[in-house]
């Protein structure tokens, strides 16, 4: 079960996860250490995982040099770096100003339209909620409502931007 959450999946966590001593590239390089690839490849993958994020000249800083927002960009290029069909998100804006939240929330469309990775998050804010075509919504552990609906990501897709 391990290898394949490894492989095949991608977690981003509202307080970021990454360990402080250390620059944005080690932390991206971290999970290709259980996915035994050279240190050539992971150090390729990992630079190519920062810059699809906009991270391209920061990889040498540590992580408490970042700001809120670049350290989310780390931790999604973490997940990203081993190629995932799906990302699990808990709350992957909510330590974000709502400029940087929409910020990441455009990575994530980007993501979904151009690699077809799945996204599923977790969020309690209706305007990050909003770009989700289906929603669910929890009580207690249960399911008490769904919405399908063109989200903000489609919005975005059909007007080009």
């Amino acid at each position: 079960m391990a290898a394949i959450r490894n492989r095949k999946i991608g977690f981003v966590f509202q307080n970021f996860n990454l360990l402080s001593r250390t620059t944005a590239l080690e932390n991206v390089e971290l999970p290709m250490v259980y996915s035994h690839i050279s240190s050539k490849e992971a150090r390729d993958r990992a630079l190519k995982a920062l810059a699809a994020v906009g991270l391209k000249g920061w990889e040498h800083h540590r992580t408490n040099q970042l700001s809120g927002g670049q350290m989310q960009r780390v931790a999604i290029a973490r997940a990203l770096v081993n190629d995932p069909t799906l990302i699990l998100a808990d709350e992957p804006t909510g330590n974000l100003d709502s400029k940087t939240g929409a910020e990441i929330m455009d990575i994530f469309c980007r993501l979904n339209q151009e690699r077809n990775i799945t996204l599923i998050m977790v969020t309690h804010d209706p305007v990050i909620a909003s770009y989700a075509k289906r929603r669910l919504y929890l009580k207690d552990g249960q399911i008490v409502g769904e919405e399908v609906t063109p989200g903000a990501c489609d919005r975005a897709a059909a007007s080009g931007g």
